[in-house]
C-alpha cells in the first residue's frame, strides 16, 4: 500500500471538510432518512419481528386502527392479483364484493410469522417474513406441510415476504415484496385518509417512510446520492476506501467496467450488493411490458451481477413481473429451451412454473474470495472482463429469437 504524500492527505483532508461542511444535498438527504421516526426510534428498520408485529395489528379487523378489514383486504387484493391463478385461495373478484369480518391473525403461530385464517370465506394464508435473515433448515417447505396438515380442508397459499422480492427455495411460496406493502399502504392512505385516525394516520406515515428509506429503493434518494457522489466524488471514494463493506467495494470496482465495456451493456440499477443490467440491444427489442413501474419498460428480463454473502461475485437471470403473461412465457421458454434445446445459458428446474412473478433463470459463478480480504482487483478486473465477454457472445442469437417471437405473437 502506497504512502499518501502530504499533499494528498491536505486534499483528503480538503475533501472531507467540504463533504461535511458545504453540502446542502447531504442535508436533505439527512432530512429525508433522518427526520424522527417512530419506528427508527424503536429499532424496527431491520427486527422481522416488529414489522411482523405490525403487519399483524394492521391486517386484524378487530384491532385498535378501528379500520375494519380495510388493510387487510387491500394488501390481500393486491397479493391475490400477483399471484397465478391455480395459486389464489379466492380471485380478486370474490374478495372485493365481501367483507372479511370472521379473522384470525397468528403470530409465530409454530414458528410461522403470520397467519391469516378466515372462517368465511374460507382459506389460510402464511406469510414468512425475512429482512435481514436468509432461509435456513427446509424452513418453507416444513411451514407449507405444517399448513396443510392443520387446515387440510381450507384453501391456502403461501407468501414469501422480504425487501427486494427474493426468490424463495420452496416453488409454492408467492414472492412479495417490502416495495409492494409501500405502495398498497400509500395508496390506501391517499384514497381513505378522511376516515383513518390521525393518530393511525401517522403511524402510516412513519412505517411507510421508514420502508421508504430502508426497505425499497427511492428515486429522490437514488438522485441526491447520485449528485452528492458527483458533487464529492474524492471524499466518498475515501470513506468507502476505508470504511466500506465488502461487498460495496467489490460491486463498485466493477461497476465503471460494466458501464464502458463497449457501450454493450446498460446498467438498469445499482445497489450496494449489486448491479442490476441487461445487454444494451434488449431495449429496442424485447416488448415493453415490464410491470415494475420505476424500471425501464423493456427490461423485465434482467441481469444482476451479486456480490453475495458468501464471499462470492455470481450473475444471476431473472424474469420480472410484465403486463402480458403471455408472451413473457412465449420468450421465457424458449430461452430456457423448455420446448428446444437452448444455448442461451437460461436455466429454469422441470418443476418451477413460468408463472412465477419472480423468476429465477440460472446462476453463474464468477469469483470467491477468502472471508478476510477483497479479491485481488486485477483478478476481479481479469475474470469480470471475462465472464462479460462470454454472456455477449452467448446472448448475441437472443434478439432475432424474441423478434421472431413477437412477430408470431401479434398474428
Amino acid at each position: 500500500m502506497n504512502t499518501p504524500t502530504v499533499d494528498q492527505t491536505q486534499s483528503d483532508l480538503a475533501a472531507l471538510e467540504s463533504f461535511v461542511v458545504d453540502n446542502d444535498d447531504l442535508l436533505e438527504l439527512e432530512e429525508r432518512i433522518g427526520r424522527f421516526n417512530i419506528f427508527d426510534a424503536l429499532r424496527v428498520d431491520r427486527a422481522e419481528i416488529r414489522h411482523s408485529n405490525f403487519l399483524a395489528w394492521l391486517l386484524d379487523p378487530a384491532e385498535s386502527h378501528g379500520c375494519a378489514d380495510l388493510f387487510l383486504k387491500a394488501i390481500l387484493m393486491d397479493l391475490l392479483r400477483q399471484m397465478p391463478p391455480n395459486a389464489r385461495p379466492l380471485s380478486p373478484v370474490e374478495l372485493d364484493g365481501i367483507t372479511l369480518a370472521d379473522i384470525e391473525i397468528r403470530r409465530e403461530w409454530k414458528n410461522i410469522d403470520l397467519l391469516i385464517i378466515s372462517r368465511n370465506p374460507d382459506f389460510v394464508i402464511a406469510i414468512e417474513n425475512k429482512i435481514g435473515s436468509k432461509e435456513h433448515s427446509n424452513q418453507l417447505e416444513r411451514y407449507k406441510k405444517i399448513v396443510s396438515e392443520n387446515f387440510a380442508e381450507q384453501h391456502s397459499a403461501y407468501v414469501f415476504l422480504t425487501p427486494e422480492g427474493d426468490e424463495p427455495s420452496d416453488e409454492d411460496w408467492n414472492i412479495y415484496s417490502y416495495a409492494d406493502i409501500h405502495r398498497v399502504l400509500t395508496r390506501v392512505r391517499r384514497t381513505n385518509h378522511a376516515s383513518i385516525g390521525n393518530d393511525v394516520l401517522t403511524f402510516l406515515d412513519h412505517y411507510t417512510r421508514l420502508i421508504g428509506s430502508r426497505l425499497m429503493d427511492d428515486p429522490k434518494i437514488d438522485e441526491l446520492c447520485n449528485r452528492i457522489y458527483q458533487n464529492h466524488r474524492q471524499a466518498i471514494d475515501l470513506i468507502i476506501d476505508r470504511v466500506g463493506s465488502p461487498a460495496s467495494q467489490v460491486i463498485e470496482a466493477i461497476s465503471d467496467l460494466v458501464e464502458a465495456d463497449d457501450g454493450r451493456w446498460h446498467i438498469e440499477r445499482k445497489l450496494p450488493n449489486r448491479i442490476v443490467f441487461v445487454p444494451k440491444q434488449w431495449l429496442s427489442v424485447f416488448p415493453p411490458i415490464n410491470a415494475r413501474k420505476t424500471f425501464h419498460p423493456n427490461a423485465w428480463l434482467v441481469l444482476s451481477l451479486i456480490a453475495n454473502d458468501k464471499n462470492m461475485l455470481v450473475c444471476r437471470a431473472r424474469g420480472w413481473p410484465t403486463t402480458d403473461q403471455e408472451l413473457r412465457n412465449k420468450i421465457l421458454s424458449e430461452l430456457a429451451g423448455l420446448k428446444s434445446k437452448s444455448s442461451y445459458g437460461f436455466r429454469l428446474n422441470s418443476e418451477t412454473s413460468l408463472d412465477k412473478n419472480y423468476l429465477g433463470l440460472g446462476r453463474d459463478q464468477i469469483l470467491k474470495w477468502n472471508e478476510d480480504e477483497l479479491p485481488d482487483e486485477a483478478l476481479l478486473e481479469s475474470k469480470v472482463r471475462a465472464f462479460l465477454d462470454t454472456l455477449h457472445k452467448r446472448l448475441d442469437p437472443v434478439p432475432d429469437l424474441v423478434r421472431t417471437i413477437c412477430a408470431n405473437h401479434q398474428q
